[in-house]
């Protein structure tokens, strides 16, 4: 009777020095693996590290978030632009606010041919900052547009009275106060009326690497399932707006 308590004393033993042996197997295999905080579908903030396989980015609230990298990763510098910029046969995606009867562009970017493909006309976006609103202001709500710029037309300054040494008189101001773009899409068989105000951001994107990303890079970043960066966009001489 002995014998078998200590057998089975001795068995249940081993299977404790077993048990530990797994558990501390898991621990060791957690600590070795990146722990990949659950991200948004956008990323927005400044890269505080980068290796062969992730990018981690302190948010403007303050957290970080760690993403994966990989051959699917596309990257892109933002760039500077201007109204000016903006012509006939141009791809543009806009983040708006307003009914999509009265579209008015809170920031605009001008995108190469070969980052065109897969983006859709129109769909649901971030609250962004409104720059017609100044600084203080905090943000709106905002929808995303993507389509191919078909007409670009200016916006006339609005009748104003003006003084006169001989009376007061009504007169047409000289310049424009932004312009207003007609975006087609759906192979141009539908299209968007889009007022673009003077104080709008205006940027481009140029084509980039993974060199690009550098600690201290400014970066607006979308995001894929599963942790992925898709489209790493970085600041060059701008903060991404989007």
């Amino acid at each position: 009777m002995r014998m078998i308590q200590t057998m089975q004393f001795t068995g249940y033993q081993q299977l404790l020095r077993l048990q530990l042996l797994m558990l501390t197997a898991a621990v060791a295999l957690l600590a070795a693996k990146p722990v990949f905080a659950e991200a948004p579908p956008r990323v927005r903030g400044v890269v505080t590290g980068v290796n062969d396989d992730s990018i981690a980015v302190k948010e403007r609230d303050g957290s970080t978030v760690t993403l994966k990298t990989g051959d699917d990763t596309a990257y892109a510098y933002v760039v500077p632009s201007s109204l000016d910029a903006i012509k006939v046969n141009d791809f543009v995606g806009t983040a708006v606010k307003g009914p999509i009867k009265s579209m008015v562009a809170v920031e605009l970017v001008i995108i190469p041919e070969s980052m065109r493909a897969g983006r859709i006309s129109y769909y649901g976006w971030d609250p962004l900052p409104d720059p017609a609103a100044g600084p203080t202001s905090g943000t709106t709500a905002t929808s995303m547009t993507n389509g191919l710029v078909s007409n670009v037309s200016p916006v006339p300054r609005k009748l104003t009275n003006t003084s006169m040494t001989n009376g007061i008189v009504s007169a047409e101001n000289g310049g424009v106060a932004g312009l207003t773009l007609t975006v087609s899409y759906d192979g141009g068989s539908k299209s968007f009326r889009i007022a673009v105000p003077p104080a709008a951001p205006i940027t481009r994107f140029e084509v980039a690497d993974r060199s690009a990303v550098a600690i201290g890079s400014s970066v607006f970043i979308k995001t894929n399932p599963g942790n992925q960066a898709g489209l790493v966009t970085v600041g060059k001489g701008v903060t991404p707006p989007m």
